[in-house]
């Protein structure tokens, strides 16, 4: 009995690896996308950077101007110059219409939270342009205390000026107004800036009859 059994193929099948051409390709694309994914992580970086540079500085000139708007609604005689050396010691008023460069403002505190340890009730606050700062003064005249800054370090107050209107109360249907118009931009953090503006009316809410 006979058995035909297959024949064997002579050419011997090489197993094969990756040419040279391959590997440099593949490395080509490798760096071009992980270039691109680290350009985008980059670009997120600096965004989150900005926004939260933004947020503490708004926070902060936000902060700053509550505190004045509450303290100069329950004051009286609104006083708006253009000058910090224009600004009296006594309960005179002065309207800043819109328009005008009235960057200095006084007003008598109601009460005596703030002023009571000195001989005056005025309080004035001022627009610094020397400084970049919204500054504040208790008790101008006699025993006032030094201008100090109340805004933070890392933000820049880049224009602030006042509209004061109605303060001799004529006629009497209006109550005196104040307009605080403030331009402010974020320090410079992480290569980041940014400007922003607020703004804030106040009427005068204690009697001055």
């Amino acid at each position: 009995m006979f058995f035909l059994t297959p024949k064997k193929n002579a050419a011997v099948t090489k197993k094969r690896g990756f040419t040279l051409i391959e590997v440099l390709v593949s490395m080509s694309i490798f760096t071009v996308v992980v270039g691109m994914a680290v350009g985008t992580l980059i670009v997120l970086m600096d965004a989150n950077a900005k926004a939260q540079n933004v947020q503490q500085a708004v926070s902060n000139v936000s902060f700053a101007l509550d505190a004045m708007t509450r303290d100069i609604r329950t004051g009286l005689h609104y006083e708006c110059q253009t000058s910090t050396g224009a600004l009296h010691t006594t309960n005179d008023t002065n309207d800043c219409p819109t328009g005008t460069s009235g960057d200095n403002f006084a007003f008598t505190e109601s009460g005596g939270s703030l002023t009571g340890n000195c001989a005056g009730s005025r309080i004035g606050y001022r627009f610094n342009a020397t400084d970049n700062t919204i500054e504040r003064r208790l008790c101008l005249g006699d025993g006032a205390t030094d201008w100090e800054s109340i805004t933070a370090p890392g933000v820049s107050i880049d224009h602030m000026h006042f509209s004061v209107a109605h303060t001799d109360r004529s006629p009497d249907a209006h109550s005196p107004t104040v307009t605080i118009y403030i331009e402010a931009s974020a320090g410079d953090v992480a290569g980041t800036d940014a400007g922003f503006t607020l703004q804030a009316s106040v009427t005068q809410q204690s009697l001055d009859l």
